[in-house]
């Protein structure tokens, strides 16, 4: 029997993998690749912060600077537009929330940029640009043109509704040198007058702060508490949330218990009463010249999301989180420093790889035998040994893990899934019971610093700390995974089994809008990301801390 007990360490599961489904492109709206007739090398692109800069070749003697580019390749994603901002940006975020919020309200250009088409550069040497998917949704980008022996217009980050775009370089070439003889008579007249003009505006400004009450202070929640617990206010993306509820509280139904306002500023919400916060409540602000919108949102943490608290190899003090240690012990309490967490291990016995993994998941609760798990004919997928998910409704909008790895040439999976499920558990599922996946952020590397693989739900890794570990930032993407992510090289949408064993447990999803209710999270960490196809290298070690849910 100890033969078959070594055998079954196949059965340890990771995560998933398996190429499968190919998801509809309506959402994405990712600009991959920009290339411009006058670049100088290829341009830097900053993938993360949605900005590229532009090194162009020596201005010409028949020109002052450049005053315009002319588009020769375009990579994004399929069916998306590009256009230009319509109107000016004072602030460009470089954070993953403070985009999103932008690209909610941003203006473009009906006109779409297109190969060959030349583009203007404004004053400032900076556009913007918008990249509009099939269904509508937007991603806001910043353009950069450095131009040699030429400064940008100070005072000025972008006026992007001025640049347009033509159909050809000849126009440009045509208006510059209209431009440079009708206007030269002018220019000094209008400089003149436009100095005048600002001196005059300038001495009412200071007149009439002088003299005069100001303005109103632009409206602002300043402080806020839903349950009784105060909220982070994110000033730059508008945002405010509660993190640190009660474990499956209803969220449906939560007081708001205290707000201060700038002053002046009245709400469309009322201390005392209740709204739904999980879903998230949109508050506006309001005083005698303007609003601002912020979005509210409240949720709660998984049990045990520190991993301090340990009885023998399972973490309490929920059921929440299991793993396969009842066959080999390769998940274990980890102390290293200040710190306390979990070592997730890949290990290896008569030729098999067994995955080390923690996961919001019960091991084989169908008591497959030890005989039984041995067959890989049997189990081609060891997945199916695992009831996935626990019950959850919160609606987080991020997840922060602290963690390293070390890989030898394997790969790790840090993974987060919302789940709406017609049923409770997979173990007891029904036919007609359908699991919807409603968001999903995956990370998934072959290095701690998430080198060497493409990770578009990830929004930074820290700097290791001092016990060596990295803070992980995962934006989850309500409806379809965003393009590229490691979700579409898994076995998450395969819904037919692959086991024709009777205790074969179907934890496949099909693919929904985003705007379903959550009832089920499934959080998984493993050593090897192709454990569950027995794929791995022995000895990959990945360490985990300190999870947090951000809503």
């Amino acid at each position: 029997m100890k033969k078959w007990s070594f055998l079954a360490l196949m059965m340890l599961l990771g995560a998933c993998t398996a190429d499968y489904d190919t998801f509809d492109t309506s959402d994405y709206r990712e600009l991959k690749e920009i290339a411009v007739a006058e670049q100088d090398g290829s341009p830097a692109i900053y993938s993360e912060q949605h900005r590229i800069e532009f090194d162009l070749v020596e201005v010409p003697d028949s020109l002052d600077t450049w005053e315009s580019v002319t588009l020769e390749e375009l990579d994004m994603s399929h069916f998306a537009t590009l256009h230009l901002v319509a109107g000016d940006i004072d602030d460009f975020p470089t954070d993953s929330a403070g985009l999103d919020s932008l690209a909610k309200k941003v203006k473009y250009s009906k006109e779409t940029i297109e190969s060959g088409k030349t583009i203007q550069i404004p004053s400032s040497h900076v556009l913007y640009v918008v990249v509009v998917s099939e269904s509508g949704k937007k991603s806001v980008w910043q353009l950069k043109f450095n131009i040699p022996n030429v400064e940008p217009e100070s005072g000025s980050e972008s006026s992007s509704s001025s640049a347009k775009s033509n159909s050809s370089a000849e126009s440009k070439s045509s208006s510059s040198e209209k431009s440079d003889k009708s206007s030269s008579s002018e220019s000094k007249e209008t400089s003149s007058s436009s100095q005048k003009s600002a001196d005059s505006s300038a001495a009412t400004s200071s007149s009439s702060e002088t003299d005069e009450p100001g303005t109103a202070e632009a409206p602002k929640i300043l402080a806020l508490s839903i349950a009784g617990k105060d909220a982070v206010i994110d000033e730059e993306s508008k945002s405010i949330h509660v993190d640190n509820l009660a474990f499956r509280t209803d969220l449906t139904a939560l007081e708001l218990s205290a707000m201060e306002l700038s002053e002046g500023a009245t709400a469309n919400v009322t201390v005392g009463e209740s709204y739904d916060f999980g879903a998230g409540v949109q508050v506006k602000v309001t005083n005698e010249d303007e609003s601002v919108t912020y979005s509210v949102k409240a949720g709660y943490q998984l049990p045990g999301e520190n991993f301090n608290s340990w009885n023998k190899n399972d973490v309490t003090p929920d059921s929440i989180w299991g793993n396969a240690n009842t066959i080999l012990t390769t998940t274990e309490k980890k102390t290293s420093g200040s710190m306390i967490g979990a070592m997730i291990k890949t290990g290896s016995a008569l030729t098999k790889i067994a995955s080390g993994s923690l996961y919001t998941a019960d091991f084989n609760p169908n008591g497959v035998g030890t005989l039984s798990m041995a067959s890989s004919s049997t189990w081609p997928d060891g997945n199916e040994l695992l009831d996935f998910g626990k019950p959850f409704a919160a609606r987080p909008e991020y997840m922060e893990v602290k963690f390293s790895y070390e890989g030898k040439g394997d790969s790790c999976d840090i993974y987060i899934l919302l789940e709406n499920r017609t049923g409770n558990k997979n173990v007891n599922r029904k036919s007609t019971d359908v699991n919807t996946l409603v968001a999903s952020a995956w990370f998934r590397s072959t290095k701690a610093d998430n080198s060497g693989r493409e990770n578009p739900d990830v929004v930074s890794v820290s700097e290791p700390d001092e016990n060596g570990m990295r803070t992980l930032r995962l934006k989850l993407k309500y409806g379809e995974p965003l393009e590229g992510s490691p979700i579409e090289n898994s076995s998450t949408f395969d819904t037919k089994l692959k086991s024709s064993n009777k205790a074969a447990i179907n934890n496949g999803l099909v693919q929904g809008t985003g705007e379903e209710p959550v009832t089920h999270i499934r959080v998984v960490f493993a050593s090897s990301a192709d454990g569950n196809h027995y794929k791995g290298v022995s000895g990959a070690t990945l360490i985990v801390d300190d999870l947090k849910l951000i809503y």
